[in-house]
């Protein structure tokens, strides 16, 4: 129980206080196409072109909201009158930035996808000519304002690819972007024309921190709550201890000092018995003996447990290896070697329609005989499956032989055969479909399942 309430103290600490500072700097860069939408200013400059590069850099005041400057540059291309017309725009861009994976609160059911919005003003030249040079300008500004939407997938803690949609409106000029005279007298106020682009691109994060701000979601905590909760915390800790070790909490003893193994009641008095009573002989008084019948052991109050982990022989599934209560007393199996079995599934091979091993399944198998050697509480099942092509009786029988051969392999390599059980499904347990090559592949396969002796 105090451990329990220990956990959970620290859980919603971390909660509260747990955010780590976090990088706010990213150099970003994207590449894509462009396209002229509408209004007299674009003119007839309306094809798409992969032509569009952003390159800028980011900075973040904090998870929320950030900051975004960089250089952009767009290349149009028209036909008007058989002549082909190209202009060139690069400029200068600011935005505000809107981190919408913490505003929308998507870590709650994603790490690896973001989005943000940003909209803001840029200030644009325009170059231009014609096939014949005929009509050429050499430099016109022009005020715009971009609004987009970029989404995220992050790479590292380092890297992220993302992927952009923008528009940008722009103030009239004087010229379109075919190079076609509309306006006379200079710019005048209002937008009069759009484009769009789309772009890929990778954001590189800069700084020493472990994430940075796109990847940083808001926690709220109260800190006079929190103190408070620590406070509790304490008290219930100190007040589940048991001082005279009774077997009751001081909070509840009513007779604290009582000597160590003593006979008390649930409120930690001392329980005076006429006569002791030990039915089992196992040294715990009957009125202490959760298993008063059955010999066992002052550690497990009276029951049996032959493994020592705590539990009692009657619910232990292995009985014979000390595990934990969430396996039902069963050890748990390392990461690593679920590892080595999950490779041997699909490394261990045959000659084709034989049970006989080819030579490259060893290395892979003596892995597999490792494992069992130094962990002497596993049992393993070796279980043989096959594809559906062919006979579904000779199927069945292979997929025996196949995980008999396997059996004699690791018995020769030491294994004892008790640890050993094997068997075949023939293609009664596809794991996928047999509707393609790589699904039989993958369905002629020998399984390894660990379990732990009783």
């Amino acid at each position: 129980m105090k451990k329990i309430l220990l956990v959970t103290g620290l859980t919603l600490s971390s909660l509260s206080f747990g955010q780590s500072t976090f990088n706010k700097m990213s150099v970003d860069f994207g590449w894509g196409s462009n396209k002229a939408l509408s209004g007299p200013m674009m003119g007839k400059a309306v094809k798409k072109q992969f032509a569009h590069i952003d390159l800028g850099a980011r900075y973040m005041m904090n998870n929320r909201w950030g900051l975004y400057g960089g250089f952009v540059y767009e290349n149009y291309n028209s036909t008007v009158n058989s002549l082909d017309y190209t202009t060139g725009s690069f400029g200068l861009k600011f935005e505000g930035i809107l981190n919408l994976r913490n505003t929308l609160d998507f870590n709650t059911f994603t790490q690896k996808f973001g989005a943000f919005a940003h909209a803001g003003p840029s200030v644009i030249f325009n170059t231009g000519k014609s096939s014949d040079d005929a009509k050429t300008y050499s430099m016109e500004k022009l005020v715009g304002w971009t609004t987009g939407l970029t989404l995220q997938y992050k790479v590292t803690n380092k890297l992220a690819i993302k992927g952009d949609i923008s528009f940008v409106a722009y103030l009239k000029g004087n010229r379109s972007l075919d190079l076609q005279t509309y306006k006379k007298g200079g710019l005048i106020n209002g937008f009069d024309g759009t484009s769009g682009f789309m772009t890929v691109g990778l954001s590189y994060y800069l700084g020493k921190g472990s994430n940075h701000a796109d990847w940083t979601s808001t926690v709220y905590g109260d800190q006079e709550g929190m103190t408070a909760l620590k406070s509790k915390i304490e008290k219930a800790e100190k007040d589940m201890m048991d001082d005279d070790q009774d077997g009751v909490p001081n909070y509840l003893d009513q007779e604290p000092g009582t000597a160590s193994g003593a006979n008390v009641d649930t409120k930690g008095r001392t329980i005076k018995v006429e006569k002791v009573v030990d039915m089992d002989g196992d040294g715990v008084l009957d009125v202490n003996d959760f298993c008063p019948t059955i010999k066992g052991t002052a550690a497990a109050n009276g029951c049996p447990d032959k493994d020592g982990d705590g539990i009692y022989d009657f619910i232990d599934k292995c009985p014979n290896a000390a595990g934990l209560a969430v396996d039902n007393g069963c050890p748990v199996v390392k990461q690593k070697e679920k590892e080595i079995m999950q490779k041997a599934m699909m490394g261990v091979q045959f000659d084709n329609g034989k049970a006989t091993l080819i030579k490259k399944s060893t290395p892979i198998l003596d892995e597999v005989a490792k494992v069992m050697l130094a962990n002497p509480s596993y049992v393993l099942a070796i279980n043989g499956h096959t594809d559906n092509v062919g006979d579904p009786g000779k199927n069945l029988q292979l997929s025996i032989d196949r995980a008999k051969s396997v059996k004699a392999y690791l018995m020769g390599k030491g294994v004892a055969e008790s640890r050993l059980t094997s068997n075949g499904y023939g293609d009664t347990q596809p794991k996928v479909s047999n509707a393609t090559a790589k699904g039989k592949a993958t369905n002629r396969r020998v399984e390894f399942l660990v379990t732990f002796q009783e």
